[in-house]
């Protein structure tokens, strides 16, 4: 499967430089093979997003990791503290998990609740018995072929 992004998208929008042969390149560049891998079990068979939206999804998710790759929420060095804003690691966020479904998945009443009519005209000529099948008729006010 070929990556969603290039690194030439990532140097563009990183505003970093990366010769060709340098370590960081070839990290960039397999960080953003395992993006795509990742963005590709999100997506629904049959469903293409747009190109640019799954360019920049790939980039972010790069971007997150390379930026903490530990995944640290904070760090201290002697009496220096710093709090890193998000985490690191590789991860789709949940807004970019919804971005590459469909907006509309299925029709947005399917799964509102509703009611069938169900009617058998049965035979022609065929006409509803008046009477009820059994002695006994749960209806107020009946009671074996009578009326209280």
């Amino acid at each position: 499967m070929a990556a969603y992004a290039t690194v030439a998208d990532y140097e563009a929008r990183a505003a970093v430089s990366l010769p060709d042969g340098s370590p960081r390149r070839a990290q960039v560049e397999a960080y953003l093979d395992d993006a795509s891998a990742l963005m590709a079990r999100h997506i629904p068979v049959g469903f293409t997003p747009d190109a640019g939206t799954l360019r920049a999804i790939a980039v972010a998710v790069v971007r997150r990791v390379m930026a903490n790759p530990g995944g640290y929420r904070q760090r201290t060095i002697g009496q220096y503290s710093e709090s890193l804003g998000e985490d690191g690691g590789l991860y789709l966020t949940a807004d970019e998990k919804g971005q590459l479904v469909p907006e509309d998945v299925t029709d947005p009443g399917a799964d509102a609740a509703y009611s069938i009519g169900v009617r058998d005209d049965g035979l022609p000529g065929w006409r509803n018995d008046p009477y009820p099948c059994s002695p006994y008729d749960p209806s107020p006010g009946y009671w074996a072929g009578g009326v209280w």
